[in-house]
């Protein structure tokens, strides 16, 4: 294969892999243990009520008019959001949305990534991608570097926005330059593509080696096939198998099969 071609087939395939691997993860809620056992019969029945009587007040009218009241005397954002998210935990889907809602309206970016999350996912809610990038665009005009880089791919793939690979580009360099790994990730793997930017293998390994150095897996996942390839980087395959065990002792599964290639599957 001639060398362009096999340039671009290996610049087509690290892309996929870094912007397959950095992809948006969505982290599960840790769920409360139920009582079991004898436990649950001790608890006095007085007790039981009383939680039921709390329960049931906190999704009720009255309850929503006594947080309005309180927000109009001074609750922060910051307190909003604390009720969301236990409201959120809870299953409580109204009262969440509304806490949620009011803390990221009033610039709290913790409750504007997490509506961004929610609105993504369609957890507690329909799924809007529109809403989504709404609410992760304000996170990142405020400066937040997780904020810049879900508007970044959410420009790269063209979800609740048009597709632009010159904002992609623009936004992912943003929060790659605040240090955050996954941006850096897929900011150099544009770079390898020349999506928004000009193809550039040295640069693309330069910000591979950013991500990887903060011990995020599929940085050296693309790091090892840069040395094992020699692209961006002198060729050094005992470098890419250094490498590629990193990257799998941080989780990254692509590497697996390289790594078992160049050193033979052990028993």
């Amino acid at each position: 294969m001639v060398m362009w071609k096999r340039r671009f087939a290996l610049g087509v395939m690290m892309v996929l892999a870094g912007l397959g691997a950095a992809g948006v993860v969505m982290a599960g809620e840790a769920q409360e243990a139920p009582v079991q056992g004898e436990s649950a019969q001790a608890v006095p029945e007085a007790a039981k009520t009383a939680e039921a009587a709390k329960i049931v007040v906190e999704e009720t009218g009255d309850a929503d008019d006594a947080e309005d009241a309180a927000a109009a005397t001074g609750v922060t954002p910051e307190r909003d959001f604390e009720k969301g998210m236990a409201a959120y935990n809870r299953g409580y889907k109204s009262r969440a949305m509304r806490l949620l809602t009011k803390s990221a309206e009033r610039g709290h970016v913790p409750a504007q990534l997490k509506l961004g999350e929610m609105y993504y996912a369609g957890d507690l809610v329909i799924k809007d991608l529109k809403a989504s990038f709404a609410w992760y665009k304000k996170a990142a005009d405020a400066g937040n570097r997780i904020g810049q880089y879900k508007v970044g791919m959410m420009y790269l793939r063209g979800q609740g926005t048009k597709r632009s690979y010159d904002e992609a580009a623009a936004w992912l360099k943003l929060s790659a330059e605040q240090g955050y790994p996954r941006a850096q990730t897929n900011y150099g793997s544009l770079h390898l593509a020349g999506l928004g930017v000009e193809q550039d293998f040295i640069e693309a390994v330069n910000w591979f080696r950013k991500a990887a150095d903060q011990n995020y897996g599929e940085a050296q996942y693309l790091m090892g096939v840069a040395c094992e390839y020699g692209e961006g980087v002198e060729q050094d395959v005992e470098q890419a198998k250094a490498w590629y065990k990193k990257a799998v002792s941080n989780g990254s599964g692509n590497a697996t099969g390289p790594l078992y290639r160049l050193e033979g599957y052990k028993k």
